[in-house]
């Protein structure tokens, strides 16, 4: 693409580049992001990991990026593991590689391509009780382990400034996963997991508008996440829609700044005997969670070696929560292209 007024040359010059980093930005981690409407404290996607230019598939070739998020949330009752905690705090540092194949050639007219992301997750949680066994007087769990693994096929479009990308995230119950336990004669809860152990599966829909010649962008996603009822705990989370936004102004010099953010709605209530045990123990009519999310983002893409490279920085905090926690995350990414 060219255009007409020179200033903005660069962008239009550098959309391969930050086509190509678009790939390495498709991270769907797993952390423990404590939800009181989902079990486990998370669901299996995290909140705000599509963001600038979502809906651009990148050309053929490999791609790898590194994201590193630290997450810091609170909650009133945590389910989690077939116990209920009360007052926890949780804290998670997690290492996310993503791998991204583009392939030559159209699949129904549109760009293949394929994200395998794996998360590897330090984290502690803090509690001040457990609703079930009545153990009280304040605990800490701390653990560092493989989370569940990402497989993500995506097809992409394009027609001048308009761009979509049609995807379906697969979460593998890899991560490590272990029932909580409560010993109330040590006065111990072992509670902490970073996997599922549950297969989910979440259709989205990312739309992009980028005009080259004056470098702005929006960029939306829409999503659904289906849950595989937990056997262990017999406990089934209910389907999880997302929004998630993002508008970016984008300057010759390769830096781009905005805003981005979401929204999250469970649709209808958890179910099953593990969910009936949380609404007894909290007197709760419904499990259904809501939150928005809010924060700046910004991105910068140069070419080191002969190769293009993207940074990208960005913080989201969480307002109007119901029924899962208010968290603050920080994410720092860096992405090439092979």
């Amino acid at each position: 693409m060219t255009t007409s007024r020179p200033g903005f040359r660069a962008v239009s010059d550098a959309l391969p580049r930050i086509r190509s980093r678009i790939a390495m930005a498709m991270v769907i981690p797993l952390v423990p992001s404590a939800a009181l409407a989902v079990e486990g404290g998370s669901g299996a996607y995290l909140l705000g990991s599509r963001d600038t230019f979502a809906g651009i598939a990148p050309p053929p070739g490999f791609y790898f990026s590194l994201d590193l998020l630290h997450l810091d949330g609170a909650v009133p009752v945590l389910p989690l593991s077939g116990v209920a905690l009360t007052d926890a705090n949780t804290s998670a540092t997690v290492a996310k590689f993503n791998f991204t194949q583009s392939f030559a050639g159209k699949l129904w007219g549109g760009q293949p391509f394929l994200t395998l992301t794996v998360p590897v997750v330090s984290g502690d949680l803090s509690f001040s009780g457990e609703l079930k066994s009545g153990l009280s007087g304040g605990f800490t769990d701390k653990d560092t382990g493989l989370g569940d693994i990402t497989l993500t096929p995506s097809l992409g479009y394009h027609q001048g400034p308009h761009h979509w990308v049609y995807a379906a995230s697969v979460f593998v119950p890899t991560g490590y996963y272990e029932p909580a336990s409560v010993d109330v004669p040590g006065r111990k809860i072992q509670a902490l997991s970073f996997g599922k152990n549950r297969w989910a599966i979440m259709p989205t829909v990312a739309y992009t508008y980028f005009n080259p010649k004056s470098g702005f962008e929006i960029s939306a996603v829409g999503g659904v996440t289906f849950s595989q009822r937990n056997e262990e705990t017999q406990y089934q989370t209910a389907p999880e829609a997302s929004l998630e936004a993002t508008v970016m102004q984008h300057v010759p010099s390769g830096w781009a700044f905005g805003l981005t953010g979401y929204g999250y709605q469970q649709i209808g209530d958890d179910s099953g005997p593990g969910a009936d045990l949380i609404r007894n123990l909290t007197n709760a009519q419904t499990l259904e969670a809501s939150v928005w999310g809010l924060g700046p983002i910004v991105t910068y893409s140069t070419k080191i070696g002969g190769r293009p490279v993207g940074f990208k920085l960005k913080y989201l905090t969480e307002f109007e929560a119901q029924r899962r926690f208010e968290s603050d995350v920080v994410t720092a990414s860096v992405s090439i292209a092979f």
